[in-house]
């Protein structure tokens, strides 16, 4: 599907989940507009994901499935089959808003922003749906505070080339971590408040368990001198003082 304009690449990541995956590739299979590859990158699910591959693999440019070391290790494998100027990662039960969102924003990604971060529409708890939206702008004090959801934000895949992909040693944050790399260098970020994608009910690195405490702390120490001593630093540093407190309540060391 690639032509004239900007290309991109779609990789979605599965695992055991045949009908958000449905959902997902029939998303992605309906949009029109814009020329993009779809990869898909199954972790040897058992259940019925692979035959949902199967039946549309025509229009899937690259897939496999096979055991891999979790989903940021399968994120970095579809990196590496990528082909386009920006990449997009819709996991499996991420779907995207319309069949023609990304019709809609090819011209924000013409203006060739390093990133492009849109809304995101996600599943509460009640059956409803809360709105999301990118940050402002990209400066550390902002990515400490919160982050960029990967489901609704495209990067430029020069910046995997330049600067590193996911850090595997992460198995819950390395998505922030990621974005916290990338800010200590100059970089072209655009945000709109267009409702690029709609996500499940949050999963893995929603929920502020052991694990992603320890991860994050990590993270933040491996980050925080880059923070500026200024109001939104020291919110930062307060509600992380809290987390550590929290963590040392509920889990022994690092």
């Amino acid at each position: 599907m690639k032509g004239s304009g900007v290309f991109l690449s779609i990789i979605t990541v599965n695992l055991n989940n045949d009908m958000g995956l449905k959902r997902t590739i029939e998303s992605v299979l309906t949009q029109e507009g814009i020329p993009f590859e779809f990869i898909v990158m199954d972790g040897g699910s058992v259940d019925n994901s692979v035959q949902c591959i199967r039946e549309n693999e025509k229009n899937i440019q690259y897939w496999t499935s096979e055991r891999d070391g979790g989903i940021y290790a399968a994120m970095n494998k579809g990196l590496k089959k990528a082909l386009g100027d920006y990449v997009l990662f819709l996991n499996s039960g991420d779907t995207l808003s319309t069949p023609y969102i990304l019709q809609e924003i090819h011209p924000l990604l013409e203006e060739s922003p390093d990133i492009l971060s849109c809304g995101l529409m996600v599943e509460n708890e009640k059956g409803g749906n809360d709105q999301r939206f990118s940050l402002p702008s990209y400066t550390y004090q902002n990515i400490f505070l919160s982050s960029l959801p990967h489901q609704s934000t495209l990067i430029k895949r020069s910046l995997f080339q330049i600067w590193g992909t996911y850090d595997e040693g992460f198995r819950i944050a390395a998505d922030w971590e990621f974005w916290l790399r990338v800010a200590a260098n100059p970089i072209q970020y655009k945000h709109s408040t267009m409702i690029l994608s709609r996500m499940e009910k949050e999963g893995l690195g929603a929920h502020m368990n052991d694990d992603h405490f320890k991860e994050r702390l990590r993270i933040f120490n491996r980050y925080r001198k880059m923070l500026r001593f200024n109001l939104q630093g020291l919110r930062l540093l307060i509600r992380n003082r809290n987390l550590a407190l929290w963590y040392t309540k509920n889990a022994m060391g690092l």
